[in-house]
């Protein structure tokens, strides 16, 4: 039994081998085929060219002594022209075109060329509208949003003008003083939620300066970075201070004067505030000094910006203070253009006006 096994897989390999060296055979001898086919057909090609350019040079010398590049004015030899032009169309007129024989690979390699460009204009047209498509896809979604916004003030103004026709229908059936009194009220009702939103205001601004600003108002006045470039800051770093790179240093043992160092820097820096209960005791951080001077800052500012006075909105500075920076950064302030020394907020409401 084995020994059949063994016969049938011999049979098998030598099978399988047989069939692969058939089918190189055959491709070997498709690929010879087929180049001969090619060669012929250059040839054949050649051949032509070459008879076509010797029927162009027997017609250039039959014709040399007779110019047809251009009409010519003597009668005589326009029709010569002529005549010459119409001989050579009547010789050329029964010639059968030059055809490919059959089985010549030329109709196919000029069918693979043409689809080939075709293919390649086909991808080009593809990209060109893909990229048509993509901007069309752009316009409609800025074209939906400004659809949005014109509905929304559409009906935005749709309901103000209801309510302004509903506000005069009540007016015009109302009394002169009953009219007066609404508008009183009205008056006094919007003056109560002004100075309610102002104090919600000012006790969201000191919070942010007691929580953040304050302590990163210190570090820039003590050498350290400039605020915002260092979020966290505690009281032992500004306690410890910080070195000419503006790294912090290390907190030191506190010694029985380092608190009347300590005030004594405070009060070379930010001096005193009127007013300042902490500065007036001696008892008082680097943190709480920043803070009531950025305080004072702010109000001195939104007193000048809402005075009449004819010094221009401008606050005079007793030196190139963090806050005075910071404001500046944020856009908040601006300094005078001739006169670092003085600092006034920048007038928003001016653009909305114009």
């Amino acid at each position: 039994m084995a020994g059949h096994t063994q016969a049938y897989e011999k049979l098998h390999e030598y099978a399988s081998k047989v069939r692969d060296t058939e089918y190189n055979t055959t491709a070997t001898h498709g690929k010879l085929a087929y180049d001969a086919r090619l060669d012929k057909t250059i040839q054949a090609l050649q051949n032509q060219v070459k008879e076509q350019q010797d029927a162009l040079e027997q017609l250039r010398a039959s014709g040399s002594n007779l110019d047809i590049e251009a009409p010519s004015p003597d009668l005589k030899s326009r029709l010569r022209q002529l005549h010459t032009i119409t001989a050579v169309y009547k010789s050329m007129a029964p010639t059968e075109p030059a055809l490919p024989p059959a089985g010549s690979p030329l109709p196919a390699l000029l069918a693979i060329r043409s689809t080939q460009r075709l293919i390649d204009q086909t991808k080009s047209s593809i990209r060109t509208a893909a990229d048509s498509l993509s901007d069309a896809r752009k316009q409609i979604n800025r074209e939906e949003a400004d659809l949005r916004d014109a509905r929304l003030i559409t009906d935005a103004l749709e309901k103000r003008i209801a309510r302004l026709r509903v506000e005069y229908d009540e007016k015009s059936q109302k009394s002169p003083e009953e009219a007066a009194k609404d508008m009183i009220r009205e008056h006094e009702a919007r003056k109560a939620n002004l100075d309610k939103e102002t104090k919600r205001l000012v006790r969201t601004f000191n919070k942010f300066i007691d929580q953040h600003l304050a302590g990163m108002l210190a570090a820039e006045e003590l050498g350290g970075p400039v605020v915002g470039d260092l979020r966290e800051v505690g009281d032992e770093t500004l306690e410890a201070g910080f070195n000419r790179k503006g790294k912090a240093k290390r907190p030191k043992a506190t010694a029985q004067n380092h608190d009347a160092k300590r005030q004594r820097r405070i009060d070379e820096i930010w001096g005193r505030q009127p007013g300042d209960e902490a500065a007036e005791t001696g008892k008082r951080s680097e943190r709480e000094a920043a803070g009531t001077e950025m305080r004072a800052l702010t109000e001195d500012l939104l007193n000048a910006a809402a005075g009449d006075d004819t010094s221009g909105a401008y606050v005079g500075l007793q030196r190139d203070s963090a806050a005075a920076r910071f404001l500046v950064r944020a856009k908040v302030a601006q300094f005078h253009p001739r006169d670092a020394r003085r600092l006034r907020l920048i007038d928003f409401a001016r653009e909305l006006d114009d």
